[in-house]
C-alpha cells in the first residue's frame, strides 16, 4: 500500500509540474501568441501593440511602423508574409519628425523568437536607393512568432524599436 501511495504522489508532483510549465509559458507568450500568423505589428519592447502613428500613411500589409525617439520607422519585408528558412528582403525608412529622410543612421536588425531561445540572428542594413532606407536580406530559422529589433545609431544616440510577425 507504501509503494501505490509514493507512487501517486511522484505521478501528481509530475503532473503538477507540467501543469505549472505549460501556464508559465502560456503567460510568458502573452500577445503575440494571440496574433495571426504572417501578422506585421508594430510592438513595445515587452510585445504589447503600438497603435499605428499618427502620421503613417496607409500601409500595406508587408510593412509596420511607430514614431520613437523623433523619428517614424518603419519595416517592411518581401516575401511577405515570409517563411522559414527563404531569404527575407527587410526594408526599414527612418524620418525625422518633419517627416525628412534620415540617411545618417546605422541600423541592424536582431532576429528573436520570444518564447524560446534561439541563436544570434543579426542583420546589418546597408543604404538603400530611396534616401532615408536602409536594406538587408536574412531569414528566419524556423515556424513560429518572431520579435524584429531594429536597433538604430544615429549621432551617438542609440534607440531601439520592435515589431512582431508570424511565420
Amino acid at each position: 500500500m507504501a509503494k501505490k501511495l509514493a507512487l501517486v504522489g511522484i505521478l501528481l508532483v509530475i503532473a503538477a509540474g507540467v501543469f505549472f510549465m505549460m501556464m508559465r509559458r502560456s503567460h510568458m507568450m502573452g500577445a503575440e501568441s494571440q496574433r495571426p500568423a504572417g501578422g506585421l505589428t508594430a510592438v513595445s519592447a515587452n510585445g504589447a501593440p503600438l497603435p499605428a502613428p499618427a502620421s503613417a500613411e496607409k500601409l500595406p500589409e508587408n510593412t509596420a511602423a511607430q514614431e520613437s525617439g523623433g523619428l517614424y520607422v518603419s519595416l517592411g519585408m518581401t516575401p511577405y508574409p515570409p517563411s522559414s528558412g527563404g531569404d527575407t528582403n527587410f526594408v526599414v525608412t527612418l524620418k525625422d519628425a518633419s517627416g525628412q529622410p534620415v540617411t545618417d543612421a546605422t541600423i541592424s536588425l536582431d532576429l528573436t523568437m520570444p518564447s524560446m531561445w534561439m541563436p544570434p540572428n543579426q542583420l546589418d542594413l546597408v543604404a538603400g536607393s530611396a534616401a532615408g532606407t536602409y536594406q538587408a536580406s536574412g531569414y528566419f530559422t524556423m515556424r513560429g512568432m518572431w520579435r524584429i529589433e531594429a536597433l538604430i545609431t544615429r549621432g551617438g544616440q542609440k534607440q531601439s524599436v520592435f515589431f512582431d510577425v508570424g511565420l
